[in-house]
């Protein structure tokens, strides 16, 4: 598991893109095929230092343990991101339908910084002190997408069928670590839910859970600005029965051994009380929430020599940890919250060149505290391709390196 963890986090380091808005086509054009790859790797305080230590391996020195803990805030947020989807579209008058297939892994993660000095620095060093590790939630999801979309004018819906393959989490709500002088005693409370697929198979495409998502959006003008709503991928998967959960809420004290002969020691010195239901799993089907998106942007043209459009707008994230209230102003609060996600606000332009148009933004949220500057290059009209990032501030950062993105769009239009 530690290894899938790793290798869930390390392949982003090299590729990543986003969705692209598509243009208003020309009448003429009834069909378009288009191909786009995404792939992202954001932290909100782990660098590729921390990632290169945990790959390849190396000593690692007290100085490099404070500099990971001490990099960010509180709560350490890691997300991940690999997509590549095929889609299709037919235009007829003004409505289009639109088929579109997508293959998207999906990992999650927020911890505390008490985690990590737990994890790098064991508990010697906090005697006579409580360590917090609650509110540490880790997801992982790999599923198929399957959309049929339909467009009338300026309003678009879509439907989507999600074949579900492999799903791993573990919410802890409260969690707390007591270590008393010299050791002497350790009291320990936690409250964990986790939720683990079935992955016995051998087949990457096993299908353990079926779901479904749901898009709306809709475009209109106001005098001369153009108006985009939008809310993508609101849904959810099913997992299959044979699925593995736990839920455990426990508190337990270990007050240590004595030992008085070294030279005389036998088991029955040992004496631990353990709750019965500590870690007790069962086989149950469960429901689990894919991240959906909220969008809202304003796009208009700008009389300068350089650039000549803008868009400014934000966007927001939902993903409840899991299925444990009704539909209500709450779960609402809830799964923006457990997200892991703050409202992004960004800010894009276009520059029209000899050879192709360049498409900067600068950005600032998400998964991260940080401002983020992206860059595009597009050449073609019918034929297009696309190739860009939204973290260019981050290559020349090294080791330091907190978030490397590429994105990747091929699409043809007849």
């Amino acid at each position: 598991m530690k290894r899938l963890l790793i290798i869930l986090l390390s392949l982003p380091l090299f590729v990543h893109a986003q969705e692209i808005t598509t243009l208003e086509l020309p009448k003429q054009i009834k069909h378009e095929i288009s191909f786009n790859s995404n792939l992202l790797f954001e932290s909100s305080s782990l660098d590729k230092s921390f990632l290169n230590t945990m790959l390849y391996g190396g000593y690692i020195t007290d100085t490099m343990k404070s500099k990971w803990i001490n990099a960010g805030g509180n709560n350490n947020i890691i997300y991940t991101e690999i997509s590549n989807s095929i889609a299709y579209n037919y235009h007829f008058k003004n409505q289009s339908i639109g088929f579109s297939f997508a293959d998207r892994n999906i990992l999650n993660a927020s911890f505390t910084d008490d985690l990590l000095r737990l994890g790098f620095e064991g508990n010697f060093h906090h005697q006579d002190k409580t360590l917090d590790f609650g509110g540490t939630s880790i997801r992982a999801n790999r599923f198929q997408q399957y959309k049929l979309s339909y467009a009338y004018k300026g309003v678009k819906a879509g439907l989507s069928f999600l074949a579900g393959n492999h799903h791993l989490s573990y919410i802890v709500e409260k969690g707390s670590l007591y270590t008393a002088p010299f050791g002497t005693s350790l009291d320990i409370a936690y409250d964990m839910n986790a939720f683990v697929t079935d992955t016995s198979t051998a087949n990457p495409f096993a299908n353990n859970g079926n779901g479904m998502a749901l898009d709306l959006s809709t475009d209109f003008s106001i005098n001369a600005y153009d108006i985009h709503l939008s809310l993508t991928d609101l849904g959810f998967i099913m997992w299959n029965p044979s699925s593995i959960t736990l839920a455990t809420d426990s508190n337990f004290s270990f007050s240590g051994i004595e030992v008085e002969d070294a030279f005389n020691f036998n088991d029955s010195l040992i004496e631990i009380s353990t709750p019965e239901d500590i870690l007790k799993t069962n086989n149950n089907a469960f429901k689990s929430y894919i991240p959906a998106t909220f969008h809202v942007s304003i796009s208009g043209d700008v009389e300068h020599k350089c650039f000549t459009t803008f868009r400014a707008g934000i966007v927001a994230k939902w993903q409840p940890h899991q299925d444990n209230m009704l539909l209500s102003f709450a779960k609402i609060g809830q799964g923006f919250r457990e997200s892991n996600f703050s409202p992004l606000f960004y800010l894009k332009t276009q520059a029209i060149m000899k050879y192709g148009t360049i498409l900067p933004s600068i950005s600032y949220g998400g998964y991260t505290a940080d401002f983020n500057l992206g860059l595009a290059y597009s050449v073609g009209k019918k034929h297009k391709f696309i190739l860009g990032s939204h973290h260019i501030e981050d290559i020349l950062n090294g080791d330091k390196t907190k978030a490397v993105s590429l994105y990747l769009t091929l699409s043809t239009q007849f």
